[in-house]
């Protein structure tokens, strides 16, 4: 059941707008809270990776920007193929030249977390329009202790505008960590996702939960599941990371000496 999940984790195709295609727990928290956190700001024009870091160290997949549009996101999709996917870690850098960016990465982790696999994520942001904010490459990486997997998605940053953010909106991204670790500032954050399907519904508990910011919803799942995530953020040296996992029996700041671990090995 568990190695089922995390196979779906990239699935073959996602758009979030129409909220009707199953798709993984992980990648779907992140293209929807990279529209809910990209939507406080009212003058933003682009996704600021380091913003977000600054004010909740939310999940995103982020990339280089080639085309812009005034507005904000009001769509993101991201996709990908099973074909792309590779299992053998001598074949990595294969992974490396359909992205175009170097990235580190290692065989296996000092806690036991091993290699899985990893695959090029092409994704591209949208207004409400329906014109063009942006377009990425990412490259997501999966580990796994045997019982439970962690998640990274690495990308180029993007020459994102400055933006400001509404502090007195609720927010269910909320920080359970913070330090330093290899010289580098990082946050660990823990949401609370309530997966539904798309007819689902909301209760009057439901309602409570949402406008309170304790719960986030999203819709296109196949049935209710509640989860709850944990993510490490950063930048570094040009690019963008995010490392996370669901319902982990981790310590939080094992995330971040993860994160540590891998910058190490790239240097």
């Amino acid at each position: 059941m568990r190695k089922q999940e995390t196979e779906r984790i990239i699935s073959e195709y996602f758009q979030e707008e129409a909220r009707r295609v199953p798709v993984p727990s992980d990648l779907k928290a992140g293209i929807d809270r990279r529209i809910q956190l990209a939507g406080r700001s009212r003058k933003m024009k682009l996704f600021s990776a380091k913003k977000i870091v600054i004010a909740a160290a939310a999940v995103a997949l982020l990339g280089s920007i080639t085309a812009v549009a005034a507005g904000h996101i009001a769509t993101s999709e991201s996709h990908s193929s099973v074909l792309d996917q590779v299992e053998d870690y001598g074949k990595i850098d294969s992974v490396r030249q359909e992205v175009g960016f170097d990235f580190p990465s290692l065989e296996s982790f000092s806690n036991g977390f091993a290699f899985q696999y990893a695959l090029p994520i092409d994704g591209s942001d949208y207004d409400e329009d329906g014109n063009v904010l942006g377009v990425y490459k990412t490259v997501g990486l999966s580990y796994s202790d045997g019982t439970q997997d962690v998640n990274i998605y690495i990308n180029e940053l993007s020459a994102a505008s400055e933006s400001d953010s509404d502090a007195d909106e609720p927010s269910a991204v909320r920080p359970v960590w913070s330090g330093e670790k290899a010289g580098i500032p990082m946050t660990v954050t823990q949401t609370v996702y309530k997966f539904v399907p798309p007819d689902y519904e909301l209760t009057e508990e439901d309602l409570q939960l949402q406008a309170s910011g304790d719960v986030v919803f999203s819709y296109g799942s196949d049935e209710v599941i509640t989860k709850t995530s944990y993510s490490c953020m950063f930048d570094y040296d040009g690019l963008s990371y995010d490392i996370m996992g669901f319902d982990l029996t981790l310590q939080p700041e094992a995330l971040a000496d993860m994160a540590a671990e891998l910058i190490a090995a790239g240097k």
